[in-house]
């Protein structure tokens, strides 16, 4: 399991080796865990843009040096013309009645409005590695080979990921010169993004395809950032906090305080997730986190929701793809113009009297809740060096994920007692977390996908 403790100048994690190079070389030079959170981020949207990007949506949790904690919901609003377009059953799964307002450029921007480097720098090393080529690694080949179908439903002429009209495959490069344009648009525009270019090419995309998203949709989607004050909550031997709703966030709380009570935790997940009429699933999903040394911890959510590519479209110049929030959120009739799709998506934090701390989230769609429960569950009455190490080794364990049909799916040696259980065959999760004890920062992430950590050695000059 990656695991390193800062030298000095604070520590990054993210689910992209080269993302988290990126992220701590901005540490190194001085830049705090907000520059180092958004440039490995921008890394993510170039090595795996169908888990996350900006036509996606994005939340964050932010622990201030002072303890004071507040997070950050940048998800897009319903379009206006979505609920008369899909009637009763609401909008289905992909195709572009499906797809969403862009929220993340809001997110990023604001996250960005906290950097101490320019936006221009923070999306130079992404852009850059977007026009040399992006080496196709176990992610992405996995994504572009389950979604093929999907991706030639509704790019019959082509696309970007299916170079050759075929899946490519670990090692091979491709290219993506649009998406380095969009991340440079994105250092002019910030928020804005989908007011320029890009905003007329998705117009260009979706609406002849039988979409509803407009102009007026997407200047919405310009503001849909906002900051929200993340209240401590005590749970056994500390206190947690996480993102609101329309976040997953008060459901993984409610599953902590059923765990400090009593329960299983298999018990605490089903009674907390029982409270939604249904989950919605973002398997799309990537995480980064940072940590700086004047004590500020930043964790980052980014999606473009599920399947693997989204809503299945792809913007034919910037390579974009586009989110299906709506398609995802709503099992039912959707909301009306401006409501915030429910979202898996969620971060917590947690910490001690003794000031211990532990930032962090997954990814893994209706498995979040479940898998950060397992996680913390087994931390809620220790504090001290004792927590850190067993959210260290919690990180390891053998993980189960929801029922299906009555039945709990597991790996070997999960401890699940009482249930049917079934194989899981490959687990998603991909745990990022952030902390802090008496020896100062720490970073840690899950094994099971290709997820790094640093701590860089020392400042570099500028």
């Amino acid at each position: 399991m990656p695991f390193v403790r800062s030298t000095g100048t604070g520590v990054v994690g993210a689910q992209v080796p080269d993302a988290v190079a990126v992220g701590a070389a901005l540490l190194a030079r001085g830049g705090n865990a907000y520059d180092a959170a958004l440039a490995a981020a921008f890394i993510e949207t170039v090595v795996m843009p169908p888990k996350c990007g900006l036509a996606g949506d994005l939340v964050a949790l932010v622990v201030a040096p002072d303890g004071r904690a507040r997070s950050l919901v940048a998800i897009g609003p319903t379009p206006a013309g979505l609920a008369a377009a899909t009637g009763p059953t609401g909008p289905p799964l992909t195709g572009p009645l499906a797809v969403g307002v862009p929220g993340a450029p809001a997110g990023y921007a604001a996250l960005a409005a906290r950097a101490t480097r320019p936006l221009a720098e923070l999306v130079a090393p992404a852009a850059a590695l977007a026009r040399r080529g992006v080496l196709v690694g176990p992610v992405l080949a996995r994504l572009v080979a389950a979604s093929a179908p999907l991706l030639r439903q509704h790019q019959p002429d082509g696309c970007a990921y299916l170079p050759d009209d075929r899946p490519p495959a670990e090692g091979d490069r491709i290219l993506l010169p649009g998406l380095a344009d969009a991340l440079d648009d994105l250092a002019r525009r910030g928020a804005e993004l989908f007011g320029g270019p890009l905003g007329d090419e998705l117009l260009a995309t979706v609406g002849p395809a039988g979409g509803v998203i407009d102009r007026v949709d997407l200047t919405a989607g310009a503001r849909s950032a906002h900051w929200h004050p993340a209240p401590w909550t005590t749970v056994g031997a500390g206190a947690v906090c996480t993102t609101p709703a329309p976040t997953y966030g008060p459901l993984l709380l409610d599953a902590l305080e059923a765990v400090a009570a009593g329960s299983d935790v298999l018990g605490a997940v089903t009674a907390a997730v029982s409270r939604r009429d249904r989950l919605a699933t973002d398997d799309g999903t990537s995480v980064v986190a940072a940590a700086d040394a004047d004590g500020t911890a930043v964790v980052v959510v980014h999606s473009n929701s599920f399947p693997e590519f989204g809503a299945g479209l792809v913007l034919p110049t910037s390579g974009l793809v586009l989110g299906n929030r709506p398609g995802r959120g709503f099992r039912g009739p959707a909301a009306g113009a401006g409501s915030r799709p429910p979202t898996t998506l969620h971060a917590w934090a947690r910490r001690t009297d003794d000031g211990h701390l532990a930032v962090g989230a997954t990814s893994g769609g209706e498995d979040q809740v479940v898998w950060n429960t397992q996680l913390l569950g087994p931390v809620l009455d220790l504090e001290g060096a004792a927590a850190t190490e067993a959210i260290r080794t919690g990180l390891g364990a053998p993980r189960w994920a929801s029922a299906v049909d009555g039945a709990v799916r597991a790996e070997p040696g999960a401890p699940v007692e009482g249930v049917p259980v079934r194989p899981i065959g490959e687990v998603r999760s991909a745990h990022v977390v952030v902390g802090r004890d008496d020896r100062g920062w720490w970073a840690a992430a899950d094994r099971r996908q290709t997820t790094a950590v640093a701590a860089p050695a020392r400042r570099a000059d500028p």
